[in-house]
């Protein structure tokens, strides 16, 4: 079996280290993948307790008034359109910021995916296509 072997600088080698990670990266996120619940679950964890755990709690049951629970909601338990909107485009006159523009496709559905089927949670996972396409 024939090998080719190229020798190439530091330099042009880091640089060619960089480019393989940022499509590895990019496939990692790649709005049309399809992810499996477990998988969505494990990095929508990650990504709420980055930015909603210090509202919501990582019980899910919130501060009321001010920071609503998500345990037992009636949003995240139901139609998936109205819980990715609020995370896209925040909720005006209340407190819970729009994400849109800080999270990407695959972690607005990782996160969404976690508070629908944590907790006493249990409703329809969210892929990243479904929140490219609700994107405004």
């Amino acid at each position: 079996m024939p090998i080719v072997v190229e020798v190439k600088s530091q330099e042009d080698y880091t640089k060619w280290v960089g480019e393989k990670k940022k499509q590895m990266l990019a496939a990692a996120d790649d709005p049309s993948k399809t992810w499996g619940l477990d998988e969505l679950k494990k990095r929508g964890e990650d990504v709420y307790a980055k930015n909603c755990v210090a509202c919501h709690q990582a019980n899910g049951k919130g501060t009321p008034p001010a920071f609503p629970p998500l345990d037992g909601s009636k949003v995240v338990g139901g139609p998936k359109n109205g819980h990715m909107d609020i995370v896209l485009n925040g909720k005006p006159g209340t407190a819970m910021q729009a994400f849109k523009a800080q999270l990407n496709d695959t972690d607005i559905a990782a996160v969404i995916t976690y508070e629908r089927n944590s907790w006493s949670n249990k409703a329809p996972m969210v892929q990243p296509a479904e929140v490219k396409a609700r994107r405004k």
